[in-house]
């Protein structure tokens, strides 16, 4: 592969090189390639900690040599490693289409996992298909697929992911949020407000990416992890995860292209994938070619780019379709705009007494506000249809749990929603929404209670004694993303 074709490999390894060290090559003295960790080098260490050391190594190699290549990996997949991860398994979770719980895989667990090693070791180890389920998707009437791995599966599936994340996370760029370690959805909200804010920020690139985790080219996806990675036990075990296909209604469905959405294997693959894809080529091709300031934020595949210039944000619209559809993605025009956006628009909206745009991402709202001095500020609120959906379907749990289980124990279930709503959406200036959710939830709650039976069991003051005595939380702001500002 030529290095205009992911405009990576003179980045990313321009040599293959291992870990080297001196000694005698062909009978003479030289450099002599080896594994980087196993082997009689490697040194003994007893207890839990081996595997996480080996894996600390890992990053440690990759983070400070961005040419280094992996040839041996596929040996970390052993008994204790894949037990350990069985360990992290959620225990009730949907099932394959084996219908093996993970109970019921642990009953047996040593010999279980011993089976499956010597399978992987004799390249007898074939992924199963996966179960097709379907989850609403936010905003909309659609459905999302997914696919539900064995538990086999998803064990082998998890300790993958995490021999990818030791090698790439130390490489991936500071653009990117999603399914990473110490990294989330808020960080990647006050990078963007401190562009906007500090930035000669004026137009804003918001492209969404149509049915990514389902478009994704097998071929380049494993050209992407070729970039780092030269085992062929590993990248085989990857591959057959890929075209395991799925079982839908009881027929067959080849997965041609996409990454196995339900796993652990998903997540770290689509990362991979976009870095080479989207994060590379913006910080090396496309920024240093830019007169005016841009920025791109990421997080997994919903992205935001601000310019500085207008001219060089619409070219970096077609820029970015080419780009995409180089490698089988395309961008979904319904969802997708560029917007003047920032402290000029603002100043300009004021004095025309028109209304600045607007655009969503991560579930908010952004829009340009008048803070107290009267000065710029971004603001930000929870997307109406967002909003509404998450009302949809607290309404929905609801009127299902309120016959089923006692009082007292879904009030403090509903509890755990409203604080977990708070603590995703509590960010600065998102106040008005976060009161409304509450306002409604609480409408709600007093609707179900008194609908348990056919007998009335509050009125509205007897309710407010209720909550009294057993409050419901109220909303706070949990992230101040105008600290900086």
């Amino acid at each position: 592969m030529n290095s205009d074709e992911l405009s990576v490999t003179a980045w990313e390894s321009d040599q293959p090189i291992l870990l080297l060290k001196e000694g005698n090559a062909s009978g003479g003295k030289g450099l002599i390639a080896e594994p980087v960790l196993g082997g009689k080098h490697q040194p003994c260490i007893e207890g839990d900690n081996l595997m996480e050391t080996k894996l600390k190594r890992l990053t440690e190699i990759a983070k400070g040599n961005p040419k280094a290549e992996f040839t041996s990996l596929a040996y970390l997949l052993d008994e204790d490693f894949l037990k350990a991860n069985y360990q992290e398994l959620k225990k009730r979770t949907a099932t394959g289409i084996d219908r093996v719980t993970v109970e019921d895989y642990g009953k047996n667990l040593d010999v279980n996992i011993a089976n499956l090693v010597s399978r992987m070791k004799a390249k007898a180890y074939r992924p199963q298909m996966a179960r097709r389920a379907y989850i609403s998707k936010p905003g909309t009437n659609e459905r999302r697929p997914l696919g539900v791995p064995a538990t086999e599966d998803r064990i082998v599936q998890r300790a993958i992911s995490k021999i990818l994340s030791a090698i790439y996370e130390g490489r991936f760029l500071e653009s990117s949020f999603g399914f990473r370690p110490n990294r989330s959805a808020h960080q990647a909200l006050d990078r963007i407000n401190k562009a906007i804010m500090f930035k000669p920020v004026h137009w804003v690139v918001d492209m969404d990416i149509e049915q990514f985790f389902d478009s994704v080219n097998h071929h380049w996806m494993m050209e992407c992890l070729k970039q780092r990675i030269k085992d062929p036990s590993l990248l085989r075990l990857i591959a057959r995860f890929l075209i395991a296909g799925v079982m839908e209604d009881g027929k067959y469905l080849a997965t041609d292209v996409g990454t196995p959405q339900g796993g652990n294997l998903s997540p770290v693959l689509s990362n991979i994938f976009l870095h080479y894809v989207l994060d590379l080529w913006f910080e090396r091709i496309i920024r240093p070619n830019l007169k005016g300031y841009a920025q791109l934020t990421r997080f997994a595949d919903d992205f935001i780019v601000v310019f500085e210039r207008e001219e060089e944000a619409k070219a970096f619209e077609t820029q970015l379709k080419e780009r995409l559809a180089k490698f089988g993605l395309k961008i979904k025009e319904s969802k997708s705009k560029i917007v003047e956006f920032g402290r000029e628009a603002w100043e300009r909206s004021r004095k025309d007494g028109n209304k600045t745009a607007t655009f969503d991402f991560l579930g908010f709202t952004h829009f340009c506000d008048t803070a107290r001095k009267g000065n710029f500020k971004l603001g930000r609120k929870t997307k109406s249809k967002k909003l509404k959906e998450k009302l949809k379907n607290l309404n929905l749990w609801l009127k299902a749990v309120r016959n089923r289980v006692p009082l007292e124990q879904w009030w403090s279930i509903l509890k755990t929603k409203l604080t977990g709503h708070y603590r995703y959406y509590g960010v600065s200036g998102n106040s008005r929404e976060l009161w409304s959710y509450h306002e409604k939830a609480t409408e709600m709650a007093f609707k179900w209670v008194n609908r348990r039976s056919q007998k009335r069991s509050y009125n509205w003051l007897s309710f407010q004694k209720f909550l009294n005595w057993n409050p419901l939380p109220q909303p706070r702001i949990y992230h101040n993303l105008y600290a900086h500002t």
